[in-house]
């Protein structure tokens, strides 16, 4: 993948890709390409919507994973999926018993590191509606993705270099 920096001089189309990408299991650096963007004078709301947006398409597929699996979908990703799901066992019961007691609100966190990842697979996995999903999901990442920006937009006004 390439850096922020060559992502930034994509514009809005490199920013959607990047945080489609960082919305899977794959790391990107999707708040850097936001940061970068906001500061050079894209507004603040057309970033924030295009990597929400991007960022919850991402996090779609690893739910639906989690959902295909849960159905007994097989083949090789069937089987990574099992075998990623023995080596996070700890955290994805965690993560399954969170559900469980807080239902889609806790999806949230779904924009935390390796967390996020955890608790939207899990979602797949237990059958969670898509409705309360894409919702809450959309909510948390889109937060996140408002405070970057605005942090970017401040450093801008106050003369910070990136």
């Amino acid at each position: 993948m390439p850096d922020a920096s060559t992502l930034a001089h994509w514009g809005l189309p490199g920013l959607f890709l990047v945080a489609m990408v960082a919305g899977s299991i794959l790391p990107a650096p999707s708040e850097a390409v936001l940061a970068a963007l906001v500061y050079g004078g894209v507004p603040p709301s057309s970033a924030v919507g295009v990597a929400t947006v991007g960022n919850v398409l991402g996090s779609l597929t690893v739910y639906l994973l989690g959902v295909w699996v849960a159905r007994g979908g097989g083949g090789p990703v069937g089987r990574w999926v099992q075998r990623r799901s023995a080596q996070e066992g700890p955290r994805l019961e965690r993560a399954r018993e969170r559900l469980a007691t807080w239902g889609a609100p806790a999806l949230l966190f779904a924009w935390l590191p390796v967390v996020g990842d955890v608790f939207v697979l899990a979602a797949g996995l237990v059958g969670m509606r898509a409705g309360p999903f894409v919702g809450f999901v959309t909510l948390g990442k889109g937060l996140r993705y408002l405070v970057v920006a605005f942090s970017a937009l401040a450093a801008r006004h106050t003369g910070i270099s990136p």
